[in-house]
């Protein structure tokens, strides 16, 4: 078993330290959460549903879907990117580029469904009935930004020419490469494949043989369309160019793909293009590429990502990358945003980060696994 092949992990950091973390991040008491301290003290839909996901929180993933259905998109509004159905990146709003990013995020819509669709697996399933018009609008959502199959991304949607952010999934700064901004529409192998999985899992627990048979649909031709020899490809704009800088998306897309989608060998092929992203805390983001001075998203070992990676590698039954991406064990003492080889290794970014305490509790329980291989599996075990 890959769980039993993976460092095994023994509170590698004291419970209360944990525990402290969280009250630190919490919102008046409650069960929804701050992304970060200091920084980063709006809520972000993103980082509290990987953490509750990564620590098997469902107390946390019922507050906040219940606060994402809350602030869910009504209307189009170019300023803030905001679309029917669209679940919010950021709320309270930041500002970047003199605009507000609280729709900024083209994955968190995906996350909402996921997240749902754990909690009705869990034993939740009244929270069909409750959200059952939400989920109608999310699922509405995913279905305007595909096209032959493909989810993409755009701000025209909106009726916007650009976003806040620059990029609107996780690795959120700038493209990695020749240019820092997309060209619309653009195509997020990492993003689609989240989507795709989304529309499977919230039609599984639905009943809706239609939302699954599209995302039966889109994760084919994600796998027939992004795959570039060894791996997927960051990306695809609205210029037809491929977006393709070294990247761990392609490790981390497995998390919402089935083994039994892929064709032999696929698996393997990205663990051992991973190889080039490997350091001894873990998988680098990236490689920085081009001339930009953000390597933000590039240069560092995510902590949280670990998780995400050992988990998708678990899923697909890769040894090596399984057992890599579990070295951030030892460098989760402080809870750290990221980890920077560049500088023997020391810890940077934020402290303490929500989903990185998802991270230390998901390696604390000693599974491996948020997703199984099967169809009707979902990220919390």
């Amino acid at each position: 078993m890959i769980a039993a092949k993976n460092k095994q992990i023994s509170n590698y950091t004291k419970t209360d330290k944990v525990e402290c973390a969280l009250d630190m991040l919490r919102v008046d008491g409650t069960a929804l959460y701050h992304a970060a301290y200091p920084g980063y003290q709006s809520n972000f839909t993103r980082d509290s549903i990987l953490y509750g996901l990564l620590a098997g929180d469902e107390k946390a993933l019922l507050t906040q879907v219940a606060y994402s259905s809350r602030h869910q998109g009504k209307k189009f509004d170019a300023l803030t990117g905001e679309e029917p159905g669209k679940i919010h990146h950021e709320f309270p709003s930041g500002q970047w580029r003199g605009r507000p990013t609280v729709y900024n995020a083209c994955d968190t819509t995906a996350m909402y469904l996921i997240a749902i669709a754990t909690l009705v697996d869990k034993g939740h399933h009244d929270i069909l009935g409750t959200y059952k018009r939400s989920i109608q609008r999310a699922v509405r959502y995913i279905r305007s930004h595909v096209e032959d199959n493909l989810f993409f991304e755009s701000p025209k949607l909106c009726g916007a020419s650009s976003f806040a952010v620059r990029v609107t999934y996780w690795k959120d700064s700038v493209l990695n490469g020749t240019y820092e901004e997309p060209t619309y529409p653009i195509v997020y192998s990492l993003v689609h494949f989240q989507n795709a999985y989304a529309l499977r899992v919230i039609g599984g627990v639905m009943g809706k043989a239609s939302y699954v048979k599209l995302g039966d649909r889109m994760i084919s031709a994600g796998i027939d369309r992004l795959w570039n020899k060894d791996h997927f490809i960051v990306a695809r704009d609205g210029d037809g160019a491929v977006i393709d800088p070294p990247s761990s998306d392609s490790l981390h897309s497995l998390l919402f793909i089935e083994p039994t989608d892929l064709p032999d060998g696929y698996s393997l092929s990205i663990e051992r293009y991973m190889r080039k992203l490997e350091t001894k805390a873990g998988y680098r983001a990236g490689i920085p590429v081009g001339k930009s001075n953000d390597d933000y998203h590039t240069r560092y070992v995510w902590t949280h990502e670990q998780a995400l990676l050992n988990s998708a590698a678990s899923k697909h039954w890769l040894e090596e990358a399984a057992a890599i991406s579990a070295r951030i064990v030892d460098y989760l003492e402080e809870l750290p945003e990221l980890i920077d080889p560049s500088n023997n290794y020391a810890p940077a970014g934020n402290a303490p980060q929500l989903w990185v305490v998802g991270a230390a509790k998901y390696f604390n329980k000693g599974f491996m696994s948020l997703c199984g291989a099967h169809a009707k599996s979902y990220l919390l075990n």
